[in-house]
């Protein structure tokens, strides 16, 4: 279990990130464009922790962007959010959750960014 208001940091980012601070955000990360990616691991994952079958999954959940799967997200009063964004803004599948979630922040498209930019996109971000 991580250890709580651990800062991580990862070589060549400009910005650590608090590992405690995904349970006080509002999911800021799970809202609005973009898309989260998925391979077959992580279809995998989701269809165990869901318990459906693949198959199902893809249709529920799924959407081709550019020749790779993505998931679908949702309009829910003017707001486009994630598909596994619950009322409550957390994560329904969030021990089973994708790759490029579990990655974020330090993502190769931030890597350069500062810490004010970074912490547009994500709350937890701090200076080291």
């Amino acid at each position: 279990m991580p250890q709580k208001n651990r800062l991580i940091k990862k070589e060549g980012f400009n910005y650590c990130f608090l590992n405690d601070a995904c349970k006080s955000c509002r999911a800021f990360c799970c809202i609005g464009d973009g898309y989260v990616f998925i391979d077959d691991e992580d279809i995998e994952n989701l269809c165990e922790f869901l318990n459906i079958s693949k198959e199902q999954f893809i249709k529920l959940y799924t959407r081709k962007i550019n020749n790779k799967l993505a998931l679908i997200d949702l309009v829910i009063k003017k707001e486009k959010r994630c598909v596994f964004l619950d009322d409550n803004y957390r994560c329904e599948v969030y021990k089973a959750r994708p790759k490029q979630c579990k990655t974020f922040p330090f993502w190769e498209s931030m890597k350069n960014m500062g810490v004010d930019q970074a912490k547009k996109l994500c709350r937890g971000v701090v200076k080291c």
